[in-house]
């Protein structure tokens, strides 16, 4: 479902729980689920310029960070950059400081990942091979939020600190990429990487 949307689904939501005697709480929930999406919006403008057209990007809620909150997490594919052809997700999250984040807006933060579409994105991402598969000459990407138990995600990843919650890539040809979110220890400097790839 495209951003602009998902607003409008959300703005309508908000509007019926204010017409509720005895919806307040529920009302209160809405106007800031709806203030951290139009907060997300401004932040993939940060990170996809202008290029980003609504209705191509899909947007998931989901605690993808373990934190017990809810993030949001877009997927686009960028047909438009020199360097190749991508697929962009980007997780917006309260879960990391200005430190660390690509981009920050109001409560919440931008962390992004490219994905090579083609041979030329793959050559400038110094891969070896694209990471998507197309059978014309555009992928046909879903993304969804897949969740997993504490045991398969370690059997997954590896890692003892991922969250368990994936974020899934189909392109129906290729074998699926889950993200996952790596937790950093309180105090651990702000290095390294924040997302764990796995395919199969």
């Amino acid at each position: 479902m495209g951003v602009n949307r998902y607003l409008m689904v959300a703005g309508a939501v908000l509007l019926m729980a204010a017409g509720s005697a005895d919806a307040g709480g529920d009302n209160a929930a809405s106007e800031d689920r709806l203030r951290l999406d139009q907060q997300t919006y401004g932040l993939l403008r940060y990170e996809w310029g202008q290029y980003a057209h609504l209705n191509d990007i899909t947007m998931l809620r989901g605690d993808v960070t373990c934190d017990g909150r809810e993030d949001r997490v877009l997927g686009w594919l960028d047909r438009d950059s020199p360097e190749g052809l991508f697929y962009r997700v980007m997780l917006a999250t309260d879960a990391v400081g200005k430190d660390e984040a690509f981009s920050v807006l109001g409560d919440i933060a931008a962390m992004s990942v490219s994905l090579p579409a083609d041979r030329k994105g793959a050559v400038h991402m110094e891969a070896s091979e694209p990471l998507l598969c197309s059978r014309g000459e555009l992928p046909e990407v879903t993304i969804t939020l897949e969740p997993h138990t504490k045991a398969e995600t370690v059997a997954l990843t590896g890692i003892d600190g991922a969250c368990s919650t994936a974020i899934r890539l189909d392109d129906g040809l290729c074998d699926s990429i889950r993200l996952f979110w790596l937790r950093r220890p309180v105090g651990r400097p702000v290095d390294g990487e924040r997302f764990v790839l796995h395919r199969n």
